[in-house]
């Protein structure tokens, strides 16, 4: 089991962290397959030729998110992996927030929050100030809820490389105290 970035203040048995073990990694890539498998069966369309880096990630989860210029999440509820999310720093200085899942059986209980929250507290602390992510509309609604009661807002400039068809880009402006107490690192 891999050391907690932080417990939920809201679910007392959610933790959110890094994978460490050959285990997380295992757990995280399963994560990733079923979020692939989800967009296909969400949106319609097959994400590995929308975005071909995500075959490379697929491939490799634990060489991809351990370059420096991205960062992976579990989060786990009572031991299990229950959901994922990863942010990428830019080279402009922005971080982009990709990759945000739960599985069914544990939505609704605030674990995308608790996602949200360590994206935004990691991000602020490597210094950005800016946050930006695209979801695609209609089939990810209730994830776009999430981001907007985060603060995240629809962005008309969006970052090169984004704005695919169907799609919205959003972003949040970060302050010096997106980390509260209750969030601290291991």
């Amino acid at each position: 089991m891999s050391a907690a970035l932080h417990a939920s203040p809201v679910n007392a048995t959610v933790a959110v962290c890094q994978p460490w073990s050959a285990d997380d990694w295992l757990d995280a890539a399963a994560l990733l397959h079923d979020y692939v498998e989800w967009i296909r069966a969400a949106t319609g369309f097959e994400p590995l030729d929308a975005q071909p880096e995500l075959v490379v990630e697929l491939a490799d989860v634990q060489n991809r998110y351990s370059r420096g210029d991205t960062m992976l999440f579990l989060a786990r509820r009572d031991e299990t992996a229950v959901g994922t999310i990863a942010v990428r720093f830019h080279r402009d200085g922005t971080a982009e927030l990709k990759r945000m899942f739960v599985r069914a059986d544990a939505r609704g209980r605030g674990i995308a929050d608790d996602l949200v929250r360590t994206v935004l507290c990691v991000a602020g602390a490597t210094g950005r100030r800016l946050v930006w992510l695209d979801a695609h509309q209609g089939s990810m609604e209730r994830a776009i809820a999430v981001y907007r009661r985060h603060g995240f807002v629809e962005t008309d400039d969006p970052p090169a490389g984004s704005g695919v068809d169907g799609f919205v880009v959003m972003e949040r402006q970060l302050t010096d105290d997106e980390c509260d107490a209750r969030w601290t690192p291991c």
